[in-house]
């Protein structure tokens, strides 16, 4: 697809007339994207993202890295739940202890 401009002059007045390629285009939300596999995504990764994972959501749509597109990028996107953390820390005790303990 190339950009066409056409030069023109009608009754002694001169004109230009651009021709833009358009493509088709969707969007959806984070939440519509759920079990989705998408070759190509584009994401805005800034304040309105809202909730705890949405932005690994909307980024794990994507079949590949390759076809990932992030047009805007802020560390408010990256909202992380607490309870989240604490589990996770918990598990790193438990498997502390036991590889300690099992000598692992």
């Amino acid at each position: 697809m190339t950009l066409v401009t056409r030069f023109l002059n009608i009754n002694g007045v001169p004109y230009t007339r651009t021709q833009y390629p358009l493509g088709n285009a969707f969007a959806l939300t984070i939440h519509k994207t759920q079990s989705l596999g998408l070759d190509n995504i584009a994401i805005a990764l800034d304040s309105s993202i809202f909730g705890a994972g949405q932005a690994y959501t909307g980024l794990s749509r994507a079949k590949e890295m390759s076809g990932v597109h992030i047009s805007h990028l802020d560390s408010s996107a990256f909202i992380v739940d607490q309870n989240a953390v604490k589990e996770y820390e918990r598990l790193q005790e438990v498997w502390q202890h036991n590889e300690v303990r099992f000598g692992r």
